[in-house]
């Protein structure tokens, strides 16, 4: 069963990523920034986009923001211990939306080697969908970013799921996985599943309790203490509930 597996280690921080790619290993920091882009780049470019960037301009910023992670200098300097990824990267985005003037854009367009390698189109269709009443880009930040680790739980659930051969299982299920416990239709379930209300019922309890254990497990890869996760979650659920 894909729900009785447990990560036994407290995983490598993407902070620690941000470290890493300030060191002269080249292939891990390639590695490294790799990862953080890929895993972050949405919430930044939500937030440009709401802050009223064209989704042309969203882009050049969204990866300009990632070259200052390189480049900085002053991220030698931050007080990590009391750091949380999602407040470190919205103050990048700030700085370099505050810097970049108008004229400077043609330029970059032109020159420089891009760290993202972003679809465009895909990225402005996933805007479009963005709650039209949320109008502060920080709160469309913060909600993008909590988006982006329930969804990253969601994708290792499936992962789990396809790799038991158990998919159609999965998508029966997926609707009954998030901050809300409530009962489920059991006995409906069951009927789908091939099984029983029982059957189903100890189902869900074990896919609840999994992924509540990945989304912590997710969580701690974006602060730097382990004790802040609890914090992180209820930050969520308020953010969430907005």
């Amino acid at each position: 069963m894909p729900v009785n597996e447990r990560d036994s280690a407290f995983p490598t921080t993407h902070w620690t990523l941000v470290q890493i790619v300030k060191s002269d290993d080249q292939r891990e920091a390639a590695a490294a920034l790799e990862d953080l882009c890929e895993r972050y780049w949405y919430p930044v470019y939500a937030y440009l986009r709401r802050s009223g960037y064209s989704s042309e301009d969203a882009e050049d910023l969204t990866q300009i923001t990632f070259q200052r992670i390189v480049e900085d200098e002053s991220l030698k300097q931050v007080r990590q211990e009391r750091g949380r990824l999602r407040n470190f990267l919205i103050g990048i985005v700030a700085r370099v939306a505050s810097k970049q003037a108008r004229h400077d854009r043609a330029q970059r367009r032109g020159g420089g080697e891009a760290i993202l390698s972003l679809d465009e189109t895909a990225a402005d269709g996933r805007y479009s969908h963005e709650p039209a009443d949320v109008v502060d880009p920080r709160h469309l930040y913060d909600r993008a970013w909590a988006m982006q680790l329930l969804e990253s739980v969601r994708e290792k659930l499936r992962a789990s799921f396809i790799n038991n051969g158990r998919l159609a299982d999965y998508e029966v299920l997926e609707p009954y996985l998030g901050w809300d416990d409530a009962p489920a239709p059991y006995a409906e379930l069951g009927a789908r599943l091939g099984s029983n209300e029982g059957a189903a019922r100890v189902l869900v309890h074990r896919l609840r309790k999994k992924f509540r254990e990945l989304l912590e497990s997710e969580i701690s890869r974006t602060v730097v203490n382990e004790e802040d996760i609890a914090a992180e979650l209820d930050w969520m659920r308020e953010v969430l509930r907005r």
